[in-house]
């Protein structure tokens, strides 16, 4: 009984060490060495002032804290801290052969982050440089790889499947990020203050579905949004998202509209709304872009400033209530190995305004909704020879006055157009089959002889006989079917076209799509008649240009326009 009794003593004063050496490790020894660890190893891995006020360890919860962290940059500004970092483990969980955090957050982040003149980011400086020596698989660093050579037959190592590890909630609050782009003149400011973000039950679990929820307000008004669900260790991965930003205003990006329009940006406001959907690898993301009442301001002088009409662009995007609206839709393949997102996008955007610049009728029609997406409403198109309208010609014209009643600051001219050619030809056409018609009916002969008198009337007899001699057979008759072929071929291809003629057909084709245009409900005074215009016949038509002009902004009068004028 007495030697049960010392071992029970012995196993407790063991276990009273073992916990007092564990409060004297967690409650002394954690709050006094780990400062000053981090501190070390931090100023030797990024090279930068680091300060840390306190960390402290639970020992009962398994709470970890950190307060108080900050990295400085030379000049001992602030470049990225923390006021508190905290990490909740459960105890329990490792019984259970599971990592499972309770909570996991990080408490008045802030950042700093600086675009240097150079074009270099200060935050990166933070990141580890890479000897040479450690580039994995290479000789040296001249790019050149390992001569060692693989033996196909081993065996391929699978990796390890990740522990189980269990995190219910990750949180930032009272966040906050500055960036300054001091590369433009003046120099760009901008904050995202009020960051909130929470993370629940995120796991490496195949199954498991994480949500995610951010907010913050960027500058004064604006406010971005994120809601998302991710399974991030699903094969293949599963993922929802829509992020939004409300009420941006544009004025704060005066020093990059600046820069690259050469006007400041006077007023607007900015809305943005991005969805995206990735299941079975298909991406399918939509971007809508709505921009309320922006104008241009002033002039400022910028070398950068690119030479495109932005008065154009602007004019044509924006409707009647003074709103921009752009949809850009962008899907594709992830199992495609040359499909990149970025690349994707910014193609559909490039896209875009292509059109937008170079058909702007076109982009104008499909944007407004109101025709075909495979038209070229630049355009109209007349029969050869012919001023009257088809049907399919007063549908495209309907759908750009639709289109023109949605945007006010733009109006348009009709240029006078013909084919010298196709035109003459057609023209001379018609002249040939009425003279037939009229001569035939008159002399009640056959058709033989109208066209002998025709040609006899324009060449003589002597020409015409000489047309019958190359096609006399050696019997002694003749081929009237060939002979009559030549006489018309020779009659409407013969002389020069008449320019007055083909002028008065372009002018009649120009009033007429004028006159159409106001018939369908377009203002007078923003459709007019331009100048002549020899164009080529297309698919069978010829098509008479339509001009697009741009009211000058609303401090001009408003009949100025500007130039030069985008032709289409």
């Amino acid at each position: 009984m007495n030697l049960f009794k010392k071992i029970l003593k012995i196993l407790a004063k063991i276990i009273l060490g073992v916990f007092a050496f564990y409060l004297l490790l967690t409650l002394c020894f954690i709050p006094l060495i780990c400062p000053w660890i981090i501190k070390s190893q931090a100023v030797k891995c990024i090279k930068h002032e680091v300060k840390v006020r306190s960390v402290s360890f639970n020992p009962f919860l398994w709470k970890l804290k950190v307060k108080d962290f900050s990295v400085l940059d030379s000049n001992n500004k602030l470049m990225i801290g923390f006021d508190k970092f905290w990490i909740d483990v459960s105890f329990i969980g490792l019984l259970k052969k599971k990592y499972h955090v309770e909570s996991l957050g990080l408490s008045g982040i802030k950042v700093n982050i600086v675009l240097l003149d150079d074009g270099k980011i200060n935050i990166l400086e933070l990141a580890p440089k890479r000897s040479k020596s450690s580039v994995e698989g290479k000789d040296s660093y001249d790019g050149k790889f390992s001569s060692t050579k693989y033996d196909a037959a081993q065996e391929i190592v699978q990796p390890k499947p990740l522990p189980l590890i269990v995190v219910d909630l990750i949180s930032m609050n009272d966040g906050e990020i500055f960036f300054t782009d001091k590369s433009l003149n003046p120099p760009f400011i901008t904050k995202l203050s009020g960051i909130t973000l929470s993370i629940i039950e995120f796991s490496t679990s195949v199954e498991s579905e994480a949500k995610i929820s951010f907010k913050a307000q960027l500058d004064e008004k604006a406010i971005i949004t994120d809601e998302a669900t991710i399974k991030p260790f699903a094969k293949p991965l599963v993922f929802d998202m829509v992020f939004k930003l409300n009420d941006y205003v544009l004025q704060g990006l005066t020093p990059y509209v600046g820069k690259y329009t050469g006007r400041k940006a006077k007023k607007g406001k900015l809305d943005v709304t991005m969805e995206y959907r990735v299941a079975d690898n298909k991406l399918d993301a939509k971007h809508k872009i709505l921009v309320k009442g922006f104008d241009f301001g002033d002039k400022v002088e910028s070398k950068d400033a690119l030479t495109l009409p932005f008065g154009m662009v602007l004019a044509l995007l924006e409707d009647s209530n003074n709103r921009i609206k752009i949809n850009l839709p962008v899907d594709g393949d992830m199992n495609n190995p040359d499909f990149h997102y970025f690349q994707l996008a910014g193609q559909v955007a490039k896209n875009f305004f292509f059109k937008l610049i170079t058909k702007p009728f076109t982009a104008l029609v499909s944007m407004v909704g109101s025709g075909s997406s495979t038209e070229d409403y630049g355009s109209i198109g007349f029969v050869p020879g012919k001023a009257e309208l088809a049907d399919i010609e007063k549908e495209k014209l309907k759908s750009i006055v639709k289109a023109f009643n949605d945007r006010k600051n733009i109006a348009m001219k009709v240029k006078k157009c013909y084919d010298s050619v196709v035109d003459w030809r057609a023209i001379k056409a018609e002249v040939f089959e009425n003279e037939f018609k009229i001569l035939g009916k008159e002399s009640e002969r056959q058709d033989n002889w109208v066209y002998e008198r025709l040609y006899e009337r324009r060449f003589g007899r002597r020409g015409f006989w000489k047309i019958t001699k190359g096609y006399k057979s050696e019997e002694g008759s003749y081929d009237f079917v060939k002979i009559n072929e030549e006489v018309k071929r020779q009659l409407i291809g013969d002389g020069s076209p008449d320019k007055k003629v083909l002028e008065a057909l372009a002018t009649q084709r120009a009033n007429v799509v004028h006159d159409f245009i106001i018939a369908a409900g377009l203002e007078a005074e923003r459709v007019s008649i331009s100048d002549m215009q020899e164009n080529q016949a297309i698919k069978g038509t010829v098509p008479v240009k339509l001009e697009l002009k741009i009211y000058e902004d609303s401090e001009a009068e408003e009949d100025s326009l500007i130039s030069p004028e985008v032709k289409q």
